[in-house]
């Protein structure tokens, strides 16, 4: 009879058998289960890293088509315009393509940019035929009315494209890492529970675990690779550049280094292609990368463009970059059968180490090397940065006067002509000196061409609204506003409701100033502009009769004040039609209810101007209502004196006095003129 401790063995030998049977059939699960998860997780992520590539490449061809227009405009080639041409076919062929892969949204988006981006290319033809016949006011109003709208959606929509897939990207990515740990984990518990079971067991599972996971870490680090990697010449990519562009700017800046950066661009590529065929031209481009990867082991290359590299120059300053690029040359020349190289330089240290700043001075010096011929090496300079269209040195300036909100408010009165009293005080931003602006303005169109309008208003509203507190019960506050703030969402309107009311002000004393003369996205402006009238803020149009904008904008959006740009007045004292233009805009101001100001009043003739019922016409029609300018008061840090009140006010009176008399003499004139009718002619 056995006892009961060997009677067991059956038992546990039954429960071993089938605990046994079990792990071996959650096992065949799991490594179904598990790999089958696996594969679905890779072919995404190589589909994602396909139409990643497809957009980064339609991202480049935009970006070429932008540049090559500029460059047709400044320097008309049929060179060029081919260049402009095969870039918009790289464009739609890397959209059509990645148009296979994609979801039926994302086709059915795609379509509609190829449809938009084919206007774009009908109107560019336009504008070069207008540029070829030399009438560069066409050329602006193509431009304007016809190219930028349409190749700014263009633009606009491939960016959302590919930042879209890289954000899906990541998220692959992500979920690919996320089925590894996943997988990991299920098998570390299965392990442990073979432990129990059999050791060797548990040991072939722990060997299988470990080759399963460094597979999937190496097809991730392989994916994470091909994504910063240029195919055809194997150096890194302009995501990587951007990337390592920024690294390298901040590590100089921790560490007080020197970093150059060189920028080149291969000569009379499109010549190249035309005679010897896109084969040789891909072996130039393999060539040129080539030669990159032999400099020295810390110089990091891209290809950023079709025929545009970079090189990151460590610990390198600026005559040993051209020194470098100079040893470049020279080998590109004798190894590319003819074709040469141009080159731009620019080299920054410790704290201005600015990654935007230094692509800057490189461009600039690019730029000059182009205009300087082929096969030059231009170092970025004072000379330079005079040549090039847009100062890297002012866009630094800009950077650090948002950064430390560097800007002044000083207020100027706006004065009703009726009651002789102020209505209101506009708050004008003054930049300060050390960062080398002339004025407020020449702050404000950098600001505009390099997308950073916005933070310059934020900058500006702050400032004003800490000077809130100063002004008196009642009188109003104008503040300036541009509208790229409304037309892309930079303003939360609830947000700066709040704001406004910890400033110790209501929204209704809060007059949003609106200059038609940079409106682009009317319709969005003007939704953002009603957003704002909804919680209780007042808009007034500001610089009216200066741009194309102002009657639509008088039609669409109920504006309070509307302001007549000074140079329409100043013209007003000597032409009839600016003239014609003042009345026109008092005409519908009085239609819509709207509050008139000139602005800008710098002489008596131009405030008799203004203020005049109007000479030949009804006195009665006053000109305007309110007025501002220096001949009344200054702008001034502190709020108006008791003199300059005075003295204002006296000005004013005079005025209305003169106009009391002009009444009463057109009133006689009147009666005289009028036909004698019942009981008088009787």
């Amino acid at each position: 009879m056995p006892t009961p401790a060997t009677g067991n063995i059956p038992f546990l030998e039954r429960c071993a058998s089938l605990g046994l049977a079990a792990l071996l059939v959650a096992s065949g699960a799991f490594g179904i289960v598990s790999a089958r998860a696996t594969t679905e997780a890779l072919a995404s992520a190589r589909v994602a890293s396909t139409l990643n590539d497809d957009y980064e490449a339609a991202r480049y061809d935009v970006a070429a088509e932008e540049s090559l227009e500029r460059e047709y405009r400044l320097s008309p080639s049929p060179q060029v315009r081919a260049e402009h041409a095969r870039a918009g076919r790289s464009l739609e062929q890397a959209l059509s393509e990645a148009a296979v892969l994609a979801d039926p949204a994302e086709r059915a988006e795609v379509a509609a940019i190829l449809k938009t981006h084919r206007r774009y290319v009908a109107s560019s033809r336009a504008m070069f035929a207008a540029v070829d016949a030399r009438r560069p006011a066409l050329v602006v109003r193509l431009d304007r009315e016809g190219i930028e709208p349409i190749f700014g959606s263009v633009q606009s929509r491939v960016l959302a494209l590919s930042v879209r897939q890289q954000v899906a990207m990541a998220t692959i990515v992500d979920q690919l890492h996320a089925t590894q740990v996943s997988v990991i984990g299920m098998s570390l518990a299965l392990s442990a529970v073979s432990l129990l079971f059999f050791i060797a067991y548990f040991g072939v599972m722990r060997t299988y675990k470990r080759q399963l996971a460094e597979s999937h870490e190496s097809e991730i680090r392989q994916l994470a690779a091909a994504a910063m990697i240029d195919h055809l010449t194997g150096i890194g990519n302009y995501r990587a550049y951007k990337d390592e562009l920024q690294r390298e700017a901040g590590r100089a800046r921790r560490h007080g280094e020197t970093v150059a950066l060189a920028l080149l661009d291969i000569d009379e590529m499109k010549q190249l292609n035309d005679q010897h065929g896109h084969l040789h031209g891909d072996w130039v481009l393999e060539t040129v990368g080539s030669l990159l990867r032999q400099l020295r082991n810390t110089d990091r290359p891209f290809r950023i463009g079709g025929d545009e590299f970079a090189v990151l120059l460590p610990n390198t300053s600026l005559p040993e970059a051209q020194i470098l690029m100079a040893r470049f040359c020279d080998g590109a020349e004798a190894t590319l059968l003819g074709g040469t190289v141009s080159i731009g330089v620019a080299a920054l240290s410790g704290e201005s180490c600015d990654p935007e700043v230094l692509q800057g001075e490189a461009d600039a010096a690019l730029y000059a090397a182009k205009r300087a011929g082929r096969n030059t090496i231009v170092a970025f300079d004072a000379e330079v940065d005079r040549m090039w269209p847009l100062s890297p040195v002012k866009v630094r300036q800009l950077r650090r006067l948002i950064e430390q909100e560097g800007v002044s408010i000083v207020f100027q009165p706006i004065w009703d002509v009726e009651r002789c009293d102020i209505l209101a005080y506009e708050a004008l931003a003054r930049p300060a000196e050390r960062y080398g602006f002339e004025g407020t303005q020449g702050v404000f169109d950098l600001a505009e061409r390099v997308g950073r309008a916005h933070e310059i208003d934020m900058v500006c509203l702050r400032a004003t609204l800490e000077r809130a507190k100063d002004l008196p019960d009642g009188a109003l506050l104008f503040v300036n506003m541009t509208p790229q703030s409304l037309d892309r969402g930079h303003l939360d309107p609830k947000f700066f409701a709040a704001a406004v009311v910890a400033a110790g002000l209501t929204p209704n004393r809060v007059v949003i100033e609106l200059t038609e003369r940079s409106i682009t996205h009317l319709d969005v402006v003007v939704e953002a502009a009603k957003q704002l009238q909804g919680l209780g803020f007042r808009l007034a149009l500001d610089d009216t009769g200066a741009g194309n904008a102002g009657l639509e904008m008088l039609s669409r959006l109920p504006v309070e004040f509307v302001k007549i740009d000074r140079e329409i007045i100043v013209h007003a004292l000597t032409d009839r039609i600016a003239r014609g233009v003042i009345a026109g805009i008092v005409a519908i101001a009085k239609e819509t209810g709207a509050y008139v100001i000139a602005e800008g009043i710098e002489t008596e003739e131009m405030l008799n101007l203004v203020c005049d019922p109007g000479r030949d016409e009804d006195p009665h029609q006053r000109g305007v209502q309110g007025v501002q300018g220096y001949f009344l008061t200054l702008p001034s840090e502190y709020l108006t004196s008791a003199q300059d009140l005075l003295n204002a006010r006296a000005l004013l009176q005079e005025i209305a006095v003169r106009q009391t008399s002009n009444m009463e003499r057109y009133a006689m004139a009147t009666l005289a003129e009028a036909p004698l009718t019942g009981s008088r002619a009787e």
